[in-house]
């Protein structure tokens, strides 16, 4: 078994739940969460109201699935990566090794 993770902004939301539709994921979870994006240059006047991070407004989705499952699902989302360039789709796959 394998834990499926990916993470996009949410404007991505849909795309990412049509994807795993038609790759046949039967349950994930959805989660929204706030991104942290560090600024290359800090404010110059350095007061309390220049901050040197940016929220960005992500979505996690989290999955299990079986191994051939995983591996299909990442081959899938590079290729929808590479149909979208400009997307910030990131996927990860994590061994699971027990579970109640």
């Amino acid at each position: 078994m394998k834990l499926l993770i990916a993470i996009t902004v949410a404007e991505y939301r849909e795309r990412l739940q049509e994807f795993f539709s038609e790759q046949q994921v039967t349950y994930y979870n959805e989660i929204e969460t706030k991104g942290m994006r560090k600024l290359e240059k800090q404010h110059r006047l350095g007061n309390w109201f220049g901050k040197n991070t940016v929220g960005v407004d992500n979505i996690l989705f989290v999955a299990f699935v079986g191994d051939e499952q995983a591996t299909s699902l990442l081959e899938k989302l590079l290729q929808c990566k590479a149909e979208m360039p400009q997307c910030n789709i990131n996927a990860y796959v994590v061994n699971v090794e027990n579970g109640v």
